[in-house]
């Protein structure tokens, strides 16, 4: 008995969603994994650079493959890349702080920023409340806040993720 290549190792073909950049080739099913795992990972920069571009970051993410049996092997017939970005403010505050300290890179001073803003809020709405359970849940998050301005003061550098989930967790 004789196996016949072309069905053994199928040449798939892809195609590209509208906008995303990169090229639309086809591949064999011993290389489909390969191929749409570096168009996605492409996609994951872009974002990533489009996060930075903006004065934010990525928050969470992933690279989803969509994998089906084609001919002898296990291919790639999909992917879908999904991330979650963290942009602070908006443009004037950005403006605004980039004569500040030109030294400073612009995405710390965006997240000092919400931090001091956050905390100053905190602070307020700790005074108005008369509950002890919600003061003392707002007392948690402002210690969280204070260590995470507390490393910016020390020129300490908090990963860029653990900064956006402690804002996103007050908000």
């Amino acid at each position: 008995m004789r196996i016949d290549p072309t069905s053994f190792n199928p040449v798939l073909s892809y195609k590209l969603d509208p906008g995303e950049p990169g090229l639309a080739y086809s591949a064999p099913a011993s290389m489909s994994i390969l191929r749409v795992l570096t168009q996605e990972v492409s996609n994951y920069l872009a974002f990533k650079r489009e996060a930075t571009r903006q004065g934010g970051f990525i928050i969470s993410g992933g690279i989803y493959l969509d994998l089906r049996k084609r001919g002898g092997f296990l291919a790639a017939v999909a992917g879908k890349t999904k991330v979650f970005m963290y942009i602070p403010g908006d443009k004037n505050i950005q403006d605004a702080q980039k004569s500040q300290n030109p030294d400073q890179p612009q995405s710390q001073l965006n997240s000092r920023q919400e931090i001091e803003r956050k905390i100053q809020e905190l602070q307020e709405k700790i005074a108005r409340t008369q509950d002890p359970l919600e003061r003392e849940r707002l007392e948690r998050e402002l210690a969280l806040l204070e260590m995470a301005l507390n490393s910016f003061k020390a020129s300490l550098q908090l990963p860029q993720f653990l900064i956006g989930a402690l804002l996103d967790t007050m908000v």
